[in-house]
């Protein structure tokens, strides 16, 4: 059963979703126009192996909130075939964010997972560096603080060109109304297969590392454990085209098997 939950769990395209924004720790002075458009949807499938074990839809439009024009990120991930029938799983996750800045004003986390529910909806006030969370109340935070999907789509108007293997990225994100801190290991160039087509993407390698508060420290170290893998297409629309988990049994892989909208 607890194979079954991390193959189907929504949590798998999160963790891409979390890990590639960490590169946007540098982009305040590496961006420039963005990289996507309202319109833009992206379909994800999620293997253990041979089974096809969920989906996830991720989309981007336009809309208002409180009167103020924002973009509307949404990732829906569900379960498939048997793994449905054994422990069903819908999750949702939501963000409202400044088409400009891409500095998050709301975002929304609605988990359907077996019998498990959990909700969290907390709203960002940047000039006060408060976030109030709906679950726990108010947290200070750093008046940059994103959300898993504003972080995301900060992250794709990085300019990569500029990375070195070896190179590694920090950036601390909200998630589970938690302030959590990341690395990103930049491990160079590859060229892959996929269902869809051939893809020549960059390569890297996530890394956990919670309660880290020294951001100007060396950004060169050793190359980690590859417990986890993530490309992403090495071109100006830079999404996340694979990843990979290593598990004690066998590996979970999630693949780009579908998109449209994109701006380049």
């Amino acid at each position: 059963m607890v194979v079954i939950q991390n193959i189907i769990s929504i949590k798998s395209l999160i963790k891409v979703l979390t890990f590639i924004a960490a590169v946007s720790v540098s982009c305040e002075e590496n961006c420039g126009q963005n990289s996507f458009n309202p319109g833009e949807k992206l379909k994800y499938s999620i293997h253990f192996g041979p089974i096809n074990a969920g989906i996830a839809d991720v989309s981007l439009v336009k809309t208002y909130f409180n009167r103020k024009e924002v973009y509307h990120s949404k990732v829906v991930g569900r379960s498939t075939g048997i793994a449905d029938i054994i422990y069903k799983v819908e999750d949702t996750y939501e963000s409202y964010f400044d088409s400009m800045t891409i500095l998050p004003v709301m975002s929304i986390r609605d988990i359907r997972e077996g019998r498990y529910r959990k909700q969290n909806i907390d709203s960002y006030d940047h000039e006060k560096s408060i976030i109030h969370c709906g679950n726990k109340g108010e947290i200070q935070a750093p008046p940059d603080i994103r959300d898993i999907m504003s972080a995301f789509y900060f992250m794709r108007n990085y300019d990569f060109s500029l990375l070195e293997p070896g190179d590694i990225l920090i950036i601390e994100i909200l998630f589970d109304d938690e302030l959590i801190t990341f690395k990103l290991h930049f491990l160079g160039k590859e060229h892959i297969a996929t269902r869809i087509g051939e893809f020549n993407c960059l390569k890297f390698i996530p890394v956990i590392e919670e309660n880290i508060k020294n951001k100007n420290s060396e950004n060169i170290s050793p190359t980690p454990k590859d417990d986890m893998i993530l490309w992403i297409s090495n071109d100006p629309n830079h999404i996340p085209i694979r990843v990979k988990f290593d598990l004690l049994i066998g590996s979970i892989k999630c693949d780009l098997i579908g998109y449209n909208g994109l701006k380049y």
